[in-house]
């Protein structure tokens, strides 16, 4: 949450963070932390830094541009989730209404995340496909854009996709700081009653079209053509012309990500969640929910902080300025993808400096190993 001012209305706090003020202290789901008196002012509003402290959110200040931004909690669970209870999520969609997801109870919800970055940009036709197969299952899919460029980074995708369930924009990474989303695609679980049964993990509807091209590609022909196989994997790097030596590396590397990848066991799961609904063997009680969450210590939230500063300077055109705290967020938060990738995509281009960041999708997907890119899934 972004604030310039040192108190906020309480609907705005909660709005903004997922926590209401009560005569109690401050609750989210089953949690309610107790609040000094002096956490609200004499006219009822809530003192930032007093109930920031008592939850563990970090407080970033950027002077220059009047803002401060409140980090998630970290101090009452250390996770990315605090409770199985699915936040408020509100986002425009690429047709121009509004995705309410409180509008889907009584449904069981996938949320996938993907962004015009990632090569999961081109599973959209699959999720539109999986989607009209499972309606009868009382299932939703809702796939979700993490584009800080907003909707007409991803447009070409979502209208190639001509999905029939809702297809929403997340300019703000919000599915980050909500549900704990670091990486791309990424799917989260949500029951007829409003509870995470699953959360974030790598998904993938049954295959990756990337993936599928690289196995039948041959990169010693496509280094030396501007033309060949890859033309989705081209459109996902921007490479029009022949290979360079690190784009081929680059793209070894993604290779190996698809082996070590499970589309189909994800697939599997989603296929039992939706027949068999709280019965399926994949479904998890709500502290399992919580524990699988990643952690998130202080450093985390942080970061979660920065990027959000950043992303808001970036749209309003201070790019420069968004660099340095995105910058900061990947020096806190190293293996969070999202973070890492959105704001790489703004140096593409002739225009672009990627030397303004100390790492690279190559350089950082080297240090980790791509085999460790996506973690693997917990059945």
């Amino acid at each position: 949450m972004l604030v310039s001012t040192d108190t906020v209305d309480p609907a705005v706090f909660a709005a903004g963070t997922g926590w209401s003020i009560k005569p109690q202290g401050a609750c989210k789901g089953e949690h309610c932390v107790p609040l000094p008196a002096e956490a609200r002012d004499a006219a009822g509003d809530v003192v930032v830094e007093v109930v920031a402290g008592r939850l563990g959110m970090p407080l970033v200040v950027d002077a220059e541009h009047g803002l401060t931004a409140v980090g998630p909690e970290a101090a009452v669970t250390g996770r990315m989730l605090s409770t199985a209870e699915a936040p408020e999520l509100t986002l425009p969609t690429f047709d121009g209404a509004t995705f309410q997801l409180a509008r889907l109870r009584g449904t069981k919800v996938l949320l996938v995340a993907w962004a015009s970055w990632c090569g999961c940009a081109h599973d959209l036709p699959l999720w539109a496909e999986l989607r009209e197969r499972l309606r009868g299952s009382n299932l939703e899919i809702v796939t979700v854009a993490m584009d800080v460029a907003g909707p007409e980074a991803g447009r070409q995708f979502v209208e190639r996709a001509a999905p029939r369930h809702p297809a929403a924009i997340d300019a703000e990474h919000s599915l980050g700081r909500l549900f704990g989303v670091v990486n791309v695609p990424s799917g989260v679980w949500i029951d007829e009653a409003g509870m995470i049964v699953r959360p974030a993990e790598p998904a993938f509807p049954g295959r990756v079209v990337i993936f599928d091209e690289l196995r039948r590609a041959d990169l010693e022909r496509e280094a030396a053509a501007s033309a060949g196989t890859l033309d989705r994997m081209r459109e996902v790097l921007r490479s029009d012309e022949g290979l360079s030596d690190s784009t081929v590396s680059l793209v070894e590397m993604t290779r190996i990500i698809a082996d070590n990848a499970e589309p189909e066991l994800y697939l599997r799961m989603l296929l039992d969640w939706a027949e068999k609904g709280s019965a399926s063997e994949y479904v998890l009680a709500p502290d399992q929910v919580v524990e699988r969450s990643a952690p998130r210590p202080p450093d985390v939230a942080t970061a979660a902080a920065h990027f959000e500063l950043g992303q808001h300077l970036e749209r309003h055109g201070h790019h420069l300025a968004a660099v340095g705290h995105w910058r900061r967020a990947h020096e806190l938060q190293p293996l969070n993808w999202t973070y890492k990738r959105q704001a790489w995509r703004f140096e593409y281009g002739p225009d672009g400096q990627p030397d303004r960041y100390d790492g690279s999708m190559e350089h950082d997907l080297r240090a980790v190993g791509p085999e460790n890119y996506y973690p693997r899934l917990r059945p």
